[in-house]
């Protein structure tokens, strides 16, 4: 049996009707929809005007296209001459309509249109055409007139047959009006489904249910700092916590905390990225130095970058800035003295073992320096990083104020230890899943579309993350199927941000879409995953290139 919009006959169908709806539902198969009273509004013309389109029934077939039929009940007489058209009145008198094969064939350019205006549309059409059914008479064997022969009429003898008709109908328009482009790939369909059975509803704007989540993470985040201010009296202090549960801000706190007391700080962390964030914030603390693990290396020795720098290949670079750096830094330390009285430290179980050794050096009193140590192995990207000192007596955080409790909930399936976490966020958006056909470019412009046309979000509010560098990423390749939405490797205004996850570890942004981590292990995307995802503080969207399988 057929599909049918609407599930039951439209309330005042005409018992004419209702038994059309019943030929079609029994007498179709299930490759076909069937829309009875089809109604929308499309922009027609060069101008973009609004145009309303209607039609009595639109048959759609996966493999034969589109169908419009216009109903006329009762018997139909048309002068060609003059292009009238009418119906016999009740009382004999003749009652003039409007030409129903123009309006058939009106209907389908119309809705062909209104499909096209689908965020998955392709420049192709699928087969289409239209026909008149007539089941109360006989079509004269001519026809009506040129424009309306009998091979596209359905009458009271092919009414007899109907899904036999209507598809050697379908099978004419098919050779006259056959399917072009990528049409096979059936995007239409999908624009169909929405335009006549998705559900419906009025929602507030995407970007005013993201900012009312927001506003209430932020109201609950001063009371993760009474954490530390219970501890202002320990002197190394190791803090375990999974994705969102602020150990950047604590470390930050921290460390603004010990500079105030006249201490001279030093804070670090592995990313680049985290590292610049840190500096910024600290920028008004004169007594803290803030800076990414190798930035701090160049700053601390006054190194010239343009002159000790890695040469070779990838191997010779990771055993410059894993073994060489670290030990130019422990030996101008060891000569010139320390300077720190505290060290402060995120992203710890990323750290090298010779690293802290490099940091020692620059600790007045190493064996009683002040420490405090952030870290959660499940985002360790480095698999041969030192253990971090005093894992065993870790101060354990297992609050989420970062992630929305959708987020957290779809977390927790992928890193186990995210179930003991509270979240303490509002319920949030759903995450959201997107397939990558008819291609990745097509299907990352969908997303967009739905975030920042539809929703509302500000572009530079949304961050692509990838498990490749922006510049390997296959993204840059479908610029100009993303148009008007752009990817920007900075932070340009009104565009859309392009990262790497590794390089994105420890920051966080309002809408992640995660993506491109078909290429890695299952072991390797696990945690990649985990990482890129627990950055998404109201909207997650996972690409399908982003799954992650058991």
């Amino acid at each position: 049996m057929a599909r049918m919009i609407p599930a039951q006959p439209r309330s005042g169908s005409s018992a004419r009707s209702i038994a059309i709806y019943e030929a079609l539902r029994t007498g179709l198969t299930d490759q076909w929809t069937a829309v009875q009273g089809a109604a929308w509004v499309a922009r027609v013309g060069r101008d973009g005007a609004l145009h309303d389109g209607q039609a009595d029934w639109v048959l759609a077939n996966r493999d034969y296209g589109l169908l419009v039929l216009t109903l006329v009940e009762g018997g139909l007489r048309c002068d060609p001459s003059a292009n009238a058209w009418t119906l016999p009145g009740p009382t004999g008198a003749a009652v003039a309509i409007a030409d129903p094969y123009a309006r058939g064939r009106i209907s389908s350019e119309a809705l062909l249109a209104k499909l096209a205006e689908h965020p998955q549309a392709l420049p192709s059409r699928p087969s289409h055409g239209y026909g008149l059914l007539l089941p109360d008479a006989l079509v004269p064997v001519r026809g009506f007139a040129p424009h309306a022969p009998a091979e596209i009429t359905i009458d009271r003898q092919g009414f007899s047959r109907l899904a036999q008709s209507i598809e050697q109908l379908a099978k004419r328009w098919s050779s006259l009006a056959p399917a072009t482009g990528n049409a096979p790939t059936r995007w239409w369909w999908q624009a169909l489904e929405d335009l006549f059975l998705a559900p419906r509803e009025a929602r507030p704007l995407l970007t005013e249910r993201l900012a009312d989540d927001q506003a209430a993470m932020v109201a609950l985040s001063p009371q993760q700092l009474s954490v530390l201010d219970m501890l202002s009296r320990v002197r190394c202090q190791t803090v375990y916590g999974p994705a969102g549960t602020g150990k950047t801000l604590l470390a930050m706190h921290k460390a603004r905390q010990l500079a105030r007391q006249g201490l001279r700080v030093l804070l670090t962390c592995y990313n680049k990225a985290l590292g610049q964030h840190m500096r910024q914030a600290m920028s008004d603390q004169p007594g803290v130095f803030a800076a990414h693990f190798h930035e701090a290396c160049y700053d601390l020795t006054g190194l010239d970058r343009n002159l000790v720098k890695p040469t070779g290949d990838d191997r010779a670079r990771r055993a410059f800035f894993d073994e060489e750096l670290p030990r130019l830094v422990l030996e101008r330390g060891q000569r010139n003295g320390p300077v720190f009285d505290a060290l402060v430290v995120d992203e710890a179980q990323d750290f090298m073992g010779s690293w802290w050794h490099a940091l020692d050096a620059w600790l007045v009193h190493p064996e009683q320096a002040i420490r405090y140590l952030f870290y959660d192995d499940a985002q360790r990207l480095r698999p041969d990083a030192a253990p971090v000192d005093g894992a065993d007596q870790a101060l354990v955080l297992m609050t989420n104020w970062r992630n929305t409790q959708a987020i957290h909930s779809y977390l927790t399936d992928i890193e186990p230890a995210m179930a003991a976490a509270r979240c303490v966020a509002p319920p949030g958006v759903a995450v959201q899943h997107e397939p990558l056909r008819p291609n990745p470019g097509r299907a990352l412009k969908r997303v967009l579309q739905r975030i920042c046309a539809d929703g509302g979000v500000r572009p530079e509010d949304v961050v692509v993350l990838s498990g490749r560098s922006p510049d390997k990423s296959q993204y840059r390749d479908y610029a100009d199927q993303l148009l008007p939405w752009r990817l920007t490797a900075g932070d340009e205004p009104g565009q859309v941000r392009l990262r790497g996850i590794r390089a994105f570890k420890g920051m966080e942004a309002r809408v992640v879409v995660l993506t491109e981590l078909d290429h890695y292990t299952s072991a390797e995307a696990r945690v990649l995953h985990y990482v890129g995802a627990s950055r998404a503080m109201g909207l997650l969207v996972v690409m399908e290139d982003a799954k992650v399988t058991s």
